[in-house]
C-alpha cells in the first residue's frame, strides 16, 4: 500500500514538473483529446531551431550572388560539382560543425572514375530576326558538348556557329524523311522541339496519357518515367550523331514563361540542348522561319574535379555502429533552394538540436554534405566505396523539400528501402500530422528497394539487407526544378521556400531521427524525448492506469 501510494506521490510530482515549469520542451503535431493536461505546453515547443535553419539555406542560396563575377563575364555556376561555389558551400558547412562541437572533416572525393567533367568557360547564344534585322542575346543554359576527339586533362574544346537555321522537330514519317533530306545538304542547324526537355514534368494534360498516368502513379518512385526519360534521351542521340550529323542542338519546349531548366551534364552531349524559357520558346517557334542562332561554347577537359563530402561526427554509446542522416549541399546552375539548400539546412538544423541538447544517442550519428549529387551521387558513392568497414545502420536522407507550390500542391513522399521498415517508421511519421499542418498537399509513404532517387539509392543498392534507408522527396509535379532565370531570382530560390512547412518537416525527420537513435534501447533520453514518450503515455491511458 505504501508502495503504491507512493508511486502515485512520485507520479504527481513529475506532471507538476513537466506542466509547470519550462524545464522539458514539448511537441506539437501529437493527437491530443480536448481535455488533455498538456495541451497548453504543446504550443511552446519549439524543436529544431528554424531561424538557423533559414540561415544556412540562405548562405547556400547566396553563393550564387557572392562567389561569381558576372559583370566580368564570369559564370555564375551556382554550387555546381566541382566549381568553387561548391567549395564555398563545403567551407560553410565545415565551419558550422565545427561551432556546433561535432568533429568535423572535408574528405575529398578521390576516385579517377568520379572526378571527370567539361567545364563550360563562356558560351553565349545569340538570335537573329532577319525581318526587323534584329539581335538579343539569350537568358539560357547550354549542355557541354562532347567532342569527337581524344580527351586531354586541361585541354580546350571551341565549338562556334553563325546563323545557324531553326527547323522545327517532324512529327511525322514525312517530316523525317523531309529533314533528312534537308541535313544531305551539309548545312548545320539546329532542332526545336515540343517536348519538354525532362519529359515527365510537365504538367501540361497535351502529355500523352501515359506519361501522366506514369506520373501519378509512379513519383517519385520514378522507374518507368526515368526509364523512359533515359530511353528517349538515349535513343535521341544515338538517332541525331547517326542520320542528322549536321544538327548542333535541339531548343526543347519549356512550359515556365520565365525560367528555364540547367540540366548542366558532366559528360557531355554529342548534340547538346539549349534551355530557354518559355517565352523565349514560343517566340521562335511561331515564326522559326525568320530566326537564326549564333552558337558558341568553349569548354575545358578536367580529369581531376575537387569536391568535397563534409562530414561532422556525433558519437553515440556504440560508436562502431553509425546512423548517416545526410543531404546533398551542391546544385545546378541556379540558387539550389529547394534542391536542395533547405534540405541540408534540415540536417545541421538537427545537428544543432543535438548538440545542444548534449544528446547521446545510442549510436554514432554523422550529419553529412555529399558533393556531387547532381551528376550522380558521386559524393554517396565515394563514401560507400571507402567506408565499407562502417556498419551502417541506417540511411536518413534529405532531398527536395519545403517549396511554396499550391496549383498543384506538392506530395511529400517518405520512401523506404524495406517493407518492415516502413511499417516500423510510419507510426512515427503519422505522430506530425503533416498533412493536416501544412494543408494543400499530401504525405505518401513509398516501398522501394532500391531506395529513392537519392544519395539513399547507393547505400540501398550496394548494401542490400545491411541497412535500412528512408528518403524525404517532395516532388510531382514540382514546376520549379532545375529552374533558373530573371538574375538568379526566379525558379528553384530562397524566396520560393515554405517555412511552415520547413518547421513541420523538420520535426518529422527529428521524430524519426530519434526513434532511430535515442528510443531503442538507450539509456539516454533527450528532453524532446521524455516529452514524446509521456505525450504517449498520457494518449494509450497508462497514466490513468495508476489505480
Amino acid at each position: 500500500m505504501q508502495t503504491r501510494v507512493f508511486r502515485k506521490g512520485m507520479v504527481f510530482v513529475m506532471l507538476s514538473l513537466f506542466l509547470t515549469t519550462n524545464m522539458i520542451p514539448t511537441i506539437s503535431g501529437a493527437t491530443l483529446s480536448p481535455l488533455n493536461p498538456v495541451k497548453e505546453s504543446i504550443a511552446a515547443f519549439q524543436g529544431v531551431d528554424i531561424e538557423y535553419i533559414k540561415n544556412i539555406t540562405k548562405a547556400l542560396c547566396d553563393i550564387i550572388f557572392t562567389e561569381y563575377n558576372e559583370t566580368a563575364g564570369e559564370l555564375a555556376k551556382g554550387r555546381a560539382f566541382g566549381t568553387k561555389g561548391e567549395h564555398k558551400a563545403a567551407d560553410i558547412l565545415y565551419e558550422n560543425m565545427s561551432k556546433l562541437g561535432l568533429h568535423p572533416v572535408k574528405e575529398q572525393i578521390n576516385d579517377a572514375k568520379l572526378t571527370h567533367s567539361f567545364d563550360i568557360e563562356t558560351y553565349h547564344v545569340i538570335l537573329r530576326n532577319s525581318t526587323s534585322n534584329s539581335s538579343e542575346t539569350l537568358d539560357c543554359c547550354v549542355n557541354s558538348i562532347q567532342p569527337d576527339t581524344s580527351l586531354e586533362h586541361g585541354k580546350v574544346y571551341c565549338f562556334n556557329y553563325s546563323e545557324l537555321k531553326i527547323r522545327k522537330w517532324p512529327t511525322s514519317l514525312q517530316g523525317w524523311i523531309n529533314a533528312r533530306t534537308y541535313d544531305k545538304q551539309g548545312e548545320p542547324y539546329v532542332f526545336i522541339s515540343e517536348v519538354e526537355g525532362r519529359l515527365s514534368r510537365d504538367p501540361d494534360p497535351r502529355l500523352p496519357l501515359g506519361l501522366r498516368v506514369m506520373n501519378l502513379f509512379f513519383y517519385p518512385i520514378r522507374v518507368p518515367s526515368i526509364g523512359l526519360l533515359y530511353v528517349h534521351r538515349d535513343v535521341e542521340l544515338v538517332f541525331l550523331h547517326t542520320w542528322f550529323k549536321n544538327c548542333k542542338g535541339t531548343i526543347p519546349y519549356d512550359f515556365t514563361p520565365d525560367t528555364h531548366d540547367t540540366a548542366v551534364t558532366t559528360d557531355g552531349r554529342r548534340v547538346p540542348m539549349i534551355y530557354v524559357n518559355g517565352t523565349i520558346w514560343n517566340k521562335i517557334y511561331r515564326d522559326v522561319d525568320n530566326y537564326t542562332i549564333d552558337f558558341f561554347l568553349q569548354e575545358r577537359y578536367n580529369a581531376s574535379v575537387v569536391s568535397y563530402n563534409v562530414i561532422g561526427t556525433w558519437n553515440g554509446t556504440e560508436r562502431d555502429k553509425t546512423v548517416l542522416v545526410d543531404c546533398f549541399y551542391d546544385c545546378v546552375w541556379c540558387q539550389g533552394a529547394g534542391d536542395s539548400a533547405i534540405g541540408m539546412g534540415i540536417v545541421m538544423g538537427l545537428a544543432k538540436y543535438f548538440t545542444e541538447n548534449n544528446i547521446t544517442p545510442r549510436y554514432t550519428i554523422k550529419f553529412i554534405g555529399f558533393g556531387g549529387e547532381e551528376p550522380g551521387a558521386l559524393g554517396a558513392k565515394y563514401y560507400e566505396a571507402t567506408h565499407k568497414n562502417e556498419t551502417i545502420l541506417y540511411v536518413i536522407d534529405m532531398n527536395q523539400v519545403c517549396s511554396k507550390q499550391t496549383d498543384p500542391g506538392l506530395a511529400l513522399n517518405v520512401i523506404f528501402n524495406k517493407y518492415s521498415f516502413m511499417r516500423e517508421l510510419w507510426t512515427v511519421v503519422k505522430r506530425t500530422q503533416y498533412a493536416q499542418r501544412v494543408g494543400n498537399t499530401s504525405i505518401t509513404k513509398r516501398w522501394w528497394p532500391l531506395g529513392a532517387p537519392s544519395d539513399d539509392n547507393i547505400f540501398a543498392m550496394w548494401r542490400p539487407g545491411a541497412v535500412n534507408t528512408v528518403c524525404f522527396l517532395e516532388d510531382f509535379p514540382w514546376l520549379m526544378h532545375h529552374r533558373d532565370g530573371m538574375n538568379h531570382t526566379a525558379g528553384d530560390v530562397f524566396s520560393n521556400l515554405d517555412w511552415n512547412k520547413t518547421r513541420v518537416v523538420s520535426e518529422l525527420v527529428l521524430n524519426v531521427t530519434e526513434h532511430l537513435t535515442v528510443i531503442q534501447s538507450s539509456s539516454v533520453a533527450s528532453p524532446f524525448l521524455l516529452q514524446t514518450q509521456m505525450l504517449n503515455w498520457v494518449e494509450d491511458g497508462r497514466l490513468r492506469r495508476l489505480d
